[in-house]
């Protein structure tokens, strides 16, 4: 029956909604955005690991340099490539083969490497002296898989450390 104002009231309208081939492109396409995506997160997580850790090893070493100073007394960092570790000591001897204690507080706590970076120190260890003065040390920070990375460097008169980024060997 019509209705006095020409509609009919029963008249169904259209289901508003999405047909399956229109939800596979919008899948399809948002497939192809995070293909795209993941590579690169991967390359910037990777890369802000290694800034990460870079900051913390010159971070240390900056620590072992003030506090060789302020305390008056001779501390080393000793690198272990084979173990993948690092940790700060007391030295009781200025040789390197010289007799030291790992520091009691957290910053003497044994530390390790992350994987996929490697370290290539010129020695084993650097030494912080009560006047100031530091062993001449440079390290590489690297990535394994992008060979670039950060250049680590002491100034053997003033003790300070230097972080500089690096592109490879």
């Amino acid at each position: 029956m019509i209705s006095p104002i020409g509609s009919d009231p029963h008249h169904q309208r259209p289901q508003a909604g999405f047909t399956l081939l229109e939800l596979l492109i919008v899948i399809l396409i948002m497939a192809v955005v995070v293909g795209f995506s993941i590579p690169r997160f991967s390359r910037t997580f990777s890369h802000l690991r290694l800034q990460v850790f870079a900051s913390d090893v010159a971070k240390l070493l900056t620590y072992a340099s003030r506090r060789a100073v302020a305390r008056g007394e001779m501390l080393r960092i000793h690198f272990d490539l084979e173990g993948r570790r690092y940790w700060l000591a007391q030295a009781q001897e200025a040789a390197p083969e010289g007799k030291s204690e790992r520091v009691p507080d957290k910053f003497g706590r044994i530390s390790s490497m992350p994987q996929g970076i490697s370290l290539d120190p010129s020695a084993r260890e650097v030494t912080f002296y009560p006047d100031g003065r530091a062993d001449r040390f440079e390290m590489l920070i690297l990535d394994n898989n992008r060979q670039e990375g950060y250049r680590l460097v002491t100034d053997v008169w003033t003790g300070r450390v230097k972080l500089l980024e690096s592109h490879g060997k």
